[in-house]
């Protein structure tokens, strides 16, 4: 760490050489050629946790991710364990199907044989961005009254219903058939293929009549036609979808109150605020109505955002409306935006988490979100990385100055990530208008 200079920031790569079709072994070979070998760490030789240990010495090093969510996902869950004061920003390099993490982050949704060199110039200069987290609760009771519990992760949606459906049909034919899965235009034939197979069993009529879903304590009614809900952490569906940007307000709708009309938590609610830590200490106005209340709830007048603490519910009509919606032909209907979310399941349902999906039998599903918040790398449009990458080096410095210390860091880290988020939408939806 004493030879690291001010400009100086080691890159740690993973690469998943079982991810994409066979670009994974070719880029261990080219990033063996650009880089110490000691940088390169194959996923397929083991997990990430032993490597990240050991560059956890430094005072600063960046991770670089090639593949998919789902290893996006796997080495985020390997940094939580190890309770770092301070998370080294990640990078990510797409060699997945959906890639929706990349996508957001301005990755883009797949790797095209580009020049590493101009990739890892585009790293040097990228900005953080930070990333919610959340967690999954299911408690299950059998027949004999047992209970038992399950915690997972996700970190861009979680689907009960139709879309899972889908999912749950191409991962067990990827089981049982993964010879099948060379490519990502392959891939996401096979599910384009499942929906439609879907669309014509509408396995999941009546979901309104089977689950029953609470937002924030107060019980929102799902539309009699819905087939599936979808919880976005980010707006980004399925290989680039934006599921809430392109979505349908619903009308007004009455919702009643769960546990005497309080919100979850006492009175605390998470709207989407100008700065992040009101989302630590707003407290909803007491004189505030029942209705008042469920009108903010279910507004779905705020834009989508991976950073504000809350989750952007939509409902789904079918696999031939999933299938609309993908195309750009439907609209996904919004229900609300709520900080956390209860999910009674009435009778056996797919349930799919950033991809992965499994056949849930009856249980409640509790929705909330962690503590900690995972630090991106978000790709500059700037040429040399612009100002957003320049205040990212100036606070990187002034922590390691010790003028500000980690706590004040991670505020003013997370307020500018906030703003610089809110800019690149303005600046989207001017160049829309």
């Amino acid at each position: 760490d004493e030879f690291l200079g001010s400009s100086c920031t080691p890159l740690l790569v993973f690469i998943n050489s079982r991810s994409g079709s066979q670009q994974g072994d070719l880029l261990i070979t080219q990033f063996r050629r650009l880089l110490n070998p000691i940088q390169i760490w194959d996923l397929a030789n083991g997990g990430p946790e032993k490597v990240l240990k050991s560059f956890s010495v430094l005072s600063r090093f960046q991770v670089l991710i090639c593949g998919g969510d789902g290893t996006v996902s796997w080495i985020i869950s390997a940094l939580e364990k190890m309770e770092l004061k301070r998370w080294p920003p990640i990078g990510i390099l797409p060699l997945g199907t959906g890639n929706d993490l990349a996508r957001v982050h301005g990755w883009g949704g797949g790797y095209n044989n580009e020049s590493l060199l101009y990739i890892l110039k585009q790293i040097s200069e990228a900005y953080v961005s930070m990333l919610d987290l959340w967690q999954l609760d299911i408690t299950t009771v059998n027949k004999k009254g047992k209970t038992r519990k399950e915690v997972k992760a996700f970190l861009n949606y979680l689907g009960v219903g139709v879309d899972a459906q889908a999912a749950l049909q191409v991962h067990n034919l990827r089981e049982s058939k993964p010879k099948l899965f060379v490519s990502r235009f392959l891939n996401k034939a096979y599910y384009a293929l499942a929906g439609g197979e879907e669309a014509i069993k509408n396995s999941c009529t009546n979901i309104s009549e089977q689950i029953t879903l609470v937002a924030d304590g107060i019980e929102i009614p799902l539309p009699p036609d819905s087939q599936g809900i979808i919880f976005l952490n980010i707006d980004s569906y399925s290989g680039g979808v934006p599921m809430w940007k392109n979505g349908l307000r619903p009308r007004r709708r009455r919702a009643r109150s769960y546990s005497e009309g309080h919100i979850l938590n006492g009175n605390k609610s998470f709207p989407r605020n100008d700065s992040i830590d009101d989302l630590t200490d707003y407290e909803i106005p007491n004189e505030l109505s029942f209705e008042e209340k469920v009108a903010k709830l279910t507004a779905c007048d705020k834009q989508s955002s991976c950073q504000d603490g809350l989750l952007d519910v939509v409902s789904i009509r079918g696999a031939f409306h999933l299938g609309q919606i993908r195309v750009g032909l439907g609209n996904a209907d919004l229900l609300c935006q709520c900080r956390e979310a209860t999910i009674t399941l009435k009778k056996n349902f797919a349930v799919q988490i950033d991809g992965e999906p499994w056949r849930q039998s009856q249980s409640t599903l509790r929705i909330r979100r962690k503590p900690d918040r995972a630090t991106m790398l978000h790709r500059s449009v700037a040429d040399n990385g612009g100002v957003e990458s320049e205040v990212t080096k100036l606070l990187n410095w002034a922590n390691e100055k010790e003028i500000i210390d980690q706590s004040q860091y991670a505020e003013i880290m997370g307020e500018f990530s906030r703003r610089a988020e809110f800019k690149k939408v303005k600046k989207q939806q001017d160049k829309t208008w």
